[in-house]
């Protein structure tokens, strides 16, 4: 197998790819896969760059030159030659990231890189036409910032155009959203509501909710969302995996999950779901599920080695641009 395209970058993405032979350092049985390019960046100063990879049970057993895995190449051994202008890396690391987050943002309302709030009000009430009434409408991604008028927005643009549809706008810090009238009035937020701790109600000059919410404050909207059903958050896990396949991404620092997201990850360990190493921390705003993983201790290498479970995140901060 090749490829014909000049000038992509192949990430080695392996199940196991922990260890590094030296050339043909991997002796015995025939390696399962044999990947040779004009470039492997193999990020070892002592040599930085080989043309040839063998791997055996899903680990690196050799790294060097086609010479050096060819008494690795059995009846059996796939091969792949990626032809000129390609680069093959070792899979990528992500050290932040929100591995459910991502497989939903998948399946939400793509704010970003919106120019003005017109063109946010554009967007939602295309993705609303095609959406059931009464069903949420959620998206992420604007940023006032970016605008001509950087004040936050108000909501009565946004409520004039989308009336049948609860929406929940994220900011793209996550720190902040935008609430339409109905969401709003779904939520119980209106005049007299009083500002969470570690939150803010944006209002208008005349007390009324303006629509954004800031940190705490958009968790009183988020309670009124139905919760996503099992089948839905096993879609979400198998989009985000598929997006980090698609990025080379092996290994990731999930940064804060909850009760239902851990249980999730270990049952797809379990069941070699996990397409990449997860090093999940547990949700610290939850103080009954800190107190279960303090006292249960650190889970390591679920799976096969595919879960890990060993730190706390807890939230101190805000964000500037959302200004919090």
């Amino acid at each position: 197998m090749s490829s014909a395209a000049s000038h992509i970058t192949f990430a080695l993405a392996c199940a196991g790819c922990v260890g590094r032979g030296g050339g043909g350092g991997g002796g015995g049985e025939p390696a399962d896969l044999v990947v040779t390019a004009p470039l492997v960046r193999t990020l070892d100063p002592a040599r930085p760059v080989a043309h040839a990879v063998a791997i055996r049970g899903g680990r690196i057993v050799a790294v060097g030159d086609e010479r050096d895995v060819a008494p690795l190449v059995g009846p059996s051994t796939r091969r792949i030659d990626l032809q000129a202008g390609a680069c093959l890396l070792p899979g990528f690391i992500d050290s932040h990231a929100h591995l459910f987050s991502l497989g939903r943002s998948l399946r939400r309302l793509d704010l970003s890189g919106t120019r003005d709030f017109d063109e946010v009000v554009a967007r939602t009430r295309e993705r609303a036409a095609r959406t059931p009434a009464g069903r949420w409408i959620l998206g992420r991604g604007w940023d006032q910032n970016r605008w001509p008028a950087h004040a936050f927005p108000d909501h009565e643009a946004l409520s004039a155009a989308v009336s049948d549809h609860p929406v929940l706008l994220q900011r793209i810090d996550g720190h902040a959203a935008l609430a339409n009238a109905r969401a709003l009035a779904l939520a119980g937020i209106d005049a007299s509501s009083r500002d969470p701790e570690g939150g803010e109600i944006v209002r208008r000059a005349d007390g009324t909710p303006s629509g954004v919410l800031v940190d705490a404050a958009v968790d009183l909207v988020e309670k009124a969302i139905p919760p996503p059903s099992d089948a839905e958050d096993d879609e979400a896990l198998a989009a985000a995996l598929a997006e980090c396949r698609r990025h080379g991404i092996t290994t990731l620092h999930d940064a804060g999950e909850g009760r239902a997201e851990l249980t999730r990850l270990g049952r797809a360990a379990e069941q070699h779901r996990l397409t990449l190493r997860v090093d999940a921390m547990v949700d610290g705003s939850d103080d009954a599920l800190v107190a279960e993983w303090f006292a249960r201790g650190p889970s390591l290498d679920a799976g096969g080695g595919f879960l890990t479970v060993r730190a706390v995140k807890l939230y101190a901060d805000g964000a500037l641009g959302s200004r919090g």
